[in-house]
């Protein structure tokens, strides 16, 4: 039993974590690695949210039936004709039937150097609209952004190492979140009302507590997208068999990016999806308040004290 004089570290960190040296050292990493990051963290987290329901734009946004398949159906020549009467100032450049007559034609048109294509209705000859709307086209450039920083290669990497840092804000905030044994109870809820310094750290602790699991799965997997060669070297490591189509734990990594992804259950999963991308934002939003109030505005403060400091002689 530890004497009440002189408490070992250990007691001193189930009781008063806030007294003990390596904590203030960790919240310190944790901030300037926030600080640092924070921006990065904002963009990944609101295109990450952006863009969880890609694939069901895709299928609501273009067309993939006609109308009706009955009727004379359009081919050739006709089809050109009727496409070039919907857009008598462009070229036809290219009309690519289908095999199966439910689906509509898609067209290449082309004027002044820009090149788009239609889809049209090969039996009533009708535009059906563009074969990759602007809305999609939007959506794959904040996969791109996401993915890879509109980088290449190049982004991934970066976005590894992004994603190695905020694996580090997750396990120095986990360290940082306990707040001693008589009181952990009351960091799991928010409960107000009280001061705001005080209700914005209690709301980021929240957050991160909550929200600590999931966030972890995803900065993980973020870093296997970027360097997959120590992950599926180390699964290989343990694999008895490496002529078999199974491999210990490739499982759980396949589990871990469906989780990634939200490609689970269905539109009920990925609605709260979007929300919870959003949680790595709420956090840098509530550590800032808490750094602009503890740090930049004390200092601010002490700065405008001392410059209208009378001057001794």
């Amino acid at each position: 039993m530890p004497s009440r004089n002189v408490p070992t570290i250990w007691w001193r960190w189930l009781h008063r974590p806030q007294r003990v040296w390596l904590r203030r050292a960790l919240f310190q990493i944790h901030m300037w690695v926030a600080i640092t990051i924070g921006l990065y963290v904002v963009m990944i987290s609101v295109s990450g949210s952006a863009v969880v329901f890609r694939r069901e734009l895709n299928v609501w946004l273009v067309p993939r039936t006609v109308p009706s398949a009955v009727g004379v159906r359009l081919i050739g020549d006709d089809l050109r004709a009727a496409a070039q009467r919907a857009y008598p100032d462009h070229e036809i450049t290219d009309v690519r039937e289908q095999r199966r007559p439910e689906r509509p034609v898609l067209v290449s048109l082309e004027r002044a150097g820009r090149v788009s294509e239609r889809l049209f209705d090969p039996y009533s000859g009708l535009d059906m609209g563009h074969s990759f709307p602007r809305t999609l086209r939007l959506v794959e450039w904040l996969v791109d952004l996401h993915d890879n920083l509109l980088a290449g290669r190049t982004g991934r990497l970066v976005n590894g190492v992004g994603a190695i840092l905020v694996t580090v804000l997750l396990v120095t905030g986990a360290v940082i979140w306990w707040p001693g044994r008589t009181r952990w109870r009351q960091s799991l809820i928010v409960r107000g009302p009280m001061k705001t310094r005080r209700f914005v750290w209690h709301l980021h602790s929240v957050i991160g507590f909550w929200s600590f699991a999931l966030l972890l799965v995803w900065a993980l997997t973020a870093i296997y997208f970027a360097f997959p060669e120590p992950f599926e070297a180390t699964i290989d490591r343990f694999d008895p068999d490496p002529n078999d189509f199974e491999r210990p734990g490739e499982a759980l990594l396949l589990g871990l990016i469906q989780l990634h992804f939200g490609r689970f259950g269905g539109l009920g999963v990925r609605s709260v999806w979007v929300l919870l991308g959003l949680l790595p934002a709420a956090l840098f939003v509530t550590g800032f308040i808490m750094w602009w109030t503890r740090v930049i505005r004390p200092a601010r403060a002490r700065a405008t004290a001392g410059a209208l400091a009378p001057v001794r002689e």
